[in-house]
């Protein structure tokens, strides 16, 4: 727990705590900067939805709030990562006295498709999709340099919004990209040349006067020199998907991690070059995507002595 949180804590009657100062210890106890910027939002949006102190809400209120993000579409993933944030709230709430039960108890979080079961695009799906980019356009040089981070190095979506231009180095001729990934962790990814090239071509388009705290990658239109959101990735993504006429359920811009880590396993990768590829901090989560393959290769259907004869 960090200094401010346990100097609230020692200052404050547990008894005496209002919903505002155990929120401002929960916070303050969260490491990363991005994560406090994540729970606050997460919490606010319940908050104004629930219209109820802390202390009144129940496990009604919380059921209620689930239906109510499944209404609108949002994924099984989304509707997780809201409701771990107010469990989290509320057991640290409960525990501190403030609410008499955690509301959040009970209730079940939808289930998430695993990062490795999820749909791989093929190659040949792959190259129907880079076609579709009009790299004569501003747009399209960008797009080509966003797609090549996402299918050949498997950046996440939220990694490539935070990229800044002088996140781009060169170690003993090798070109690398700083990459900020989850909970604040820092790590690079090697830029092979025809990546790194899509990426100096959209800058030089772009302009030369760019500092090394600039996004990487900017908007166009009415967002022109603003940060790139991931919204904004997901729209282009769907819109290449759709063009190429290769959208199908299962298929969403995380696939295109999912592709970046499968093939280049297909073709020879070890472990530990597929966990350095996805910069995965758990071995164990790079198996699986082994393990998946493993299972489609040597599935026991294979074994079955029918046959169904020959096939006009």
């Amino acid at each position: 727990m960090s200094d401010k949180a346990l100097t609230t804590i020692h200052t404050i009657p547990p008894s005496t705590l209002t919903t505002a100062q155990v929120f401002d210890i929960w916070l303050a106890d969260q490491e990363s900067e991005a994560t406090r910027r994540t729970y606050l939002s997460e919490v606010k949006a319940f908050r104004e939805w629930v219209r109820k102190p802390a202390q009144a809400v129940h496990i009604g209120d919380v059921v209620a709030y689930k239906e109510h993000l499944a209404a609108r579409a949002l994924e099984p993933a989304t509707i997780a990562k809201k409701l771990s944030t107010l469990r989290s709230f509320y057991k640290f709430a409960h525990a501190q006295g403030l609410t008499l039960t955690n509301p959040t108890q009970g209730v079940k979080l939808p289930k998430v498709q695993q990062e490795t079961t999820r749909d791989f695009l093929s190659l040949d799906e792959v190259d129907k999709l880079l076609s579709q980019v009009d790299t004569d356009t501003l747009i399209g040089k960008r797009d080509l340099a966003i797609l090549g981070l996402l299918l050949v190095n498997g950046l996440r979506e939220v990694e490539v919004t935070r990229a800044n231009v002088g996140d781009l180095k060169e170690v003993e001729g090798i070109h690398v990209l700083a990459v900020h990934g989850k909970g604040g962790r820092e790590d690079e990814t090697v830029l092979r040349a025809d990546v790194h090239q899509t990426i100096m071509s959209y800058l030089e388009a772009r302009g030369s006067d760019l500092q090394a705290d600039d996004p990487l990658f900017v908007g166009t239109n009415h967002r022109a020199g603003k940060r790139l959101n991931t919204r904004t990735i997901r729209a282009r993504i769907e819109h290449y998907l759709d063009k190429a006429g290769i959208r199908r359920p299962g298929v969403s811009g995380h696939s295109f991690r999912h592709t970046a880590i499968t093939w280049p396993i297909l073709a020879g990768a070890t472990l530990v070059q597929a966990m350095e590829l996805a910069r995965h901090a758990d071995p164990r989560t790079t198996k699986r995507y082994f393990h998946n393959l493993d299972k489609l290769r040597n599935h026991a259907v294979n074994l079955s002595p029918i046959g169904l004869g020959a096939i006009a």
